[in-house]
């Protein structure tokens, strides 16, 4: 098998090579160093970006080192949405799987130890270990190619499962039992189960609890002081997980621990709390041999699976030539997403920590390649230019806004943290009605999206009715293969015998998420219940999305959703009257004018489409 491996050199420059046979081919893009005029551009205009992506959604701390420097240090949006909490640079974040690298670093020490070998098969650390994967090495660990494919999530688990989590050897038991979804190294599946594992071989050779050893072995070396699994004294530190608009998870430890402790389903592979300091000092430990020595870091920072980049426990790729060393972290549905990057031929490291996802998109992966292009290519993002405004004028063009169609636009002043001590208000316009939602997502620039959202609004109604008239047939069309329609019929007369029959069904409108898919809105009033619930198609089949894990179920694929319309989006003020929001994921400008006879208007390549100013008390 091809190996795509990239070294750090003892030189501390990168090198692909591509079998062992391969020539080295050394790349040599580096950046010279940034002289002081240089880099204050640099954090002037990563500021300036952060500011405006802070007034459309971002919400997170930002760091940037260059030449061993710390050039950029800042933070924007909402720590505590209700509370008016900023987000600040020593505000505490959960680092999600950003804990896998602190697990392959310890692995690597470990082995440096000679306490194990990355080809060690795990039979030698776990007793008992069923035929079909007694040949799964740690190096197979490390890289997700164990074959192991099944995670417990304790936001998600049974009383019987959560028993199982809290004790070690029940877990290892309980993981091993599932079958794999391909035999050990024949494939590649991400597997935070196999980090698990990797935590317990480093209890057993260490002797100290998980958390203790990289207390010791890795923070305490790095000078690192807030990282770990506990729960701060002063809560007004720690930063909320927000999920589509306000959608408050609260903190890192109210869903995903059992009390005051994680369990094994996050040890070793997820959950931690750190700050943006921390993790600055975490990277300039890494640049050294103060934690793992320079042949460790060769062993960790390759590809070893290939069309991937993965490493062990870290990622390797590049941008433009200039390669670099990477870790992510996404705390799914809870809204925790994090990226730390490491450029070695450029001594730029760059940091970002955030708690926020919008529409099923983590907001560091427009947030990172942002501040890389401005820190290390000197390209600015091309958003519109926005103003400030006498915020008592916002108040006036609140209300809802009614289209020829009925669809309608509904309009809220709403505040921005864009700095410690700054906010700035902002428009937040909400769609409801297809021709609203395609108007607000992109100007209706994208007609193959609307005719599939239409097609998906007829599907979802037929979905529900059908389900309504306990119609198994026409569930069996609708919902997957491996389904059943008689238990999604059960479910659904269990809710009806409980809220009453469904006496009115609306849908609201389809709208497009920030990864593969979409999801449509319909709003269900029964006899003693109403409320706005949600559908996920993915390649126009009905998907189980994983972000909607936590929201009350009606029935298979139909879920309470937890924001009252399809589309919110962040609109900042050009002019009193002109106002613009901006997609950073997509990078899409869309254009409204508010005019004086109370009419909103949205401008389109095709001419401006108003929307009428309504009183629907």
């Amino acid at each position: 098998m091809t190996l795509i491996r990239l070294f750090l050199l003892t030189s501390l420059s990168f090198s692909f090579v591509i079998n062992s046979n391969a020539q080295e081919v050394s790349i040599n893009n580096k950046t010279p160093p940034q002289n002081s005029s240089a880099k204050n551009n640099v954090r002037v205009a990563l500021d300036d970006y952060f500011r405006k992506a802070a007034g459309l959604g971002f919400s997170g701390a930002i760091l940037v080192a260059k030449d061993g420097e710390i050039i950029a240090r800042k933070s924007y949006g909402w720590a505590d949405v209700k509370r008016q909490i900023p987000i600040r640079t020593n505000t505490i974040f959960d680092i999600g799987s950003g804990v896998k690298a602190f697990t392959a670093t310890a692995i690597m020490q470990l082995e440096e130890q000679g306490k194990l070998n990355a080809s060690d098969s795990i039979t030698k650390y776990f007793k008992d270990v069923p035929a079909d994967k007694a040949n799964i090495t740690i190096h197979q660990l490390l890289t997700h190619t164990s074959g192991l494919n099944f995670d417990y999530f304790y936001d998600g688990a049974s009383p019987e499962e959560r028993e199982i989590m809290k004790d070690r050897e029940k877990y290892v038991k309980g993981v091993l039992g599932f079958p794999l979804a391909f035999k050990p190294g024949e494939g590649r599946t991400y597997s935070n189960t196999g980090f698990s594992l990797l935590a317990i071989i480093i209890e057993k050779l260490s002797g100290e609890s998980y958390e203790q050893y990289v207390r010791e072995h890795l923070f305490k070396p790095a000078g690192m002081t807030e990282t770990g699994y506990y729960i701060p004294r002063d809560l007004r530190h720690v930063a909320h997980g927000y999920n589509d608009g306000d959608t408050d998870y609260g903190n890192p430890w109210e869903t995903q621990w059992d009390g005051k402790r994680p369990l094994w389903d996050l040890l070793g592979n997820g959950g931690m709390l750190t700050t943006l300091d921390d993790v600055y000092k975490w990277m300039v430990a890494i640049k050294g041999e103060r934690i793992v020595s320079q042949k460790s870091k060769d062993k960790m920072f390759q590809i070893y699976y290939p069309k991937s980049d993965q490493g062990y426990g870290w990622n390797v790729w590049q941008t433009e030539g200039k390669p670099y060393v990477w870790r992510g972290g996404d705390a799914v549905p809870q809204a925790w997403n994090v990226e730390f990057r490491w450029y070695n031929e450029d001594d730029l490291i760059a940091v970002v920590l955030t708690n926020k996802r919008i529409r099923a998109g983590s907001i560091r992966r427009y947030a990172m390649p942002h501040l890389v292009n401005i820190a290390l290519f000197n390209k600015l993002p091309e958003l519109p230019k926005f103003v400030s405004i006498n915020k008592n004028n916002l108040c006036r063009l609140e209300g809802v806004y009614k289209l020829d169609s009925g669809a309608m636009f509904h309009v809220k002043k709403s505040e921005a943290a864009i700095g410690e001590t700054k906010t700035e208000s902002t428009l937040m316009i909400s769609g409801e009605g297809q021709q609203a939602i395609d108007l607000l997502f992109s100007a209706n620039q994208l007609p193959a999206l609307t005719k599939l959202s239409l097609e998906l609004n007829d599907k979802t109604k037929a979905y529900v009715e059908a389900l309504r008239k306990n119609d198994v047939g026409a569930l069996k069309a609708i919902l997957p293969a491996d389904s059943s329609p008689e238990v999604a019929v059960k479910r659904w007369n269990d809710f009806v015998k409980q809220n009453g029959e469904l006496e009115k069904l609306e849908i609201l409108g389809t709208s497009s998420l920030n990864q593969s898919g979409v999801q449509t809105f319909v709003r269900l009033k029964f006899k003693n219940l109403g409320g706005v619930y949600q559908v996920t198609w993915r390649d126009q089949k009905i998907h189980d999305q994983e972000e909607a894990r936590l929201q009350p179920a009606i029935t298979a694929f139909l879920r309470r959703s937890f924001v009252e319309f399809p589309l919110n989006l962040p609109f900042l003020p050009q002019s009193e009257t002109d106002f613009a929001t901006y997609d950073l994921f997509k990078g899409r400008t869309v254009n409204v004018n508010f005019r004086a006879d109370g009419k909103l208007v949205v401008q389109t390549k095709d001419g401006d489409v108003a929307a009428q100013k309504v009183d629907i008390r």
